[in-house]
């Protein structure tokens, strides 16, 4: 059964310097360290930022940003890790977590969705 679905898109040039430790987990800040170009670093921060705030929507409720890592696997499938999961189940139940983000051009799209559970 599907609990929630959330959506968010963000203008990657909206993204201003420093907001970065607002919005990323520690260990999103080591991976957008990683990255080269400023644009490109936009980009991971405007990624970041749209899921978090699906994942919001999908719920219903602030979720502070800090306690949210997304993660990519080896063929860069975005994923919540198992701390995030933790704390995601002891809020507010055990649910499946779909996330997808997608960048073009200008923008940053993500989509969650909640599945499991009785509404």
């Amino acid at each position: 059964m599907i609990k929630g679905i959330g959506i968010d898109i963000v203008e990657i040039k909206r993204i201003s310097c420093g907001i970065e430790k607002k919005i990323l987990s520690e260990k999103e800040m080591k991976l957008l360290n990683k990255f080269k170009g400023e644009n490109r670093k936009k980009e991971f921060i405007a990624g970041r930022f749209a899921v978090k705030e699906a994942l919001i929507k999908s719920f219903g409720t602030f979720i502070p940003y800090n306690k949210i890592s997304i993660l990519n696997d080896a063929k860069g499938k975005p994923y919540l890790d198992e701390k995030s999961l933790d704390f995601l189940k002891n809020t507010f139940g055990n649910y499946n977590i779909h996330i997808s983000i997608s960048h073009e051009k200008n923008y940053a799209v993500s989509m969650v969705i909640i599945e499991g559970g009785e509404r």
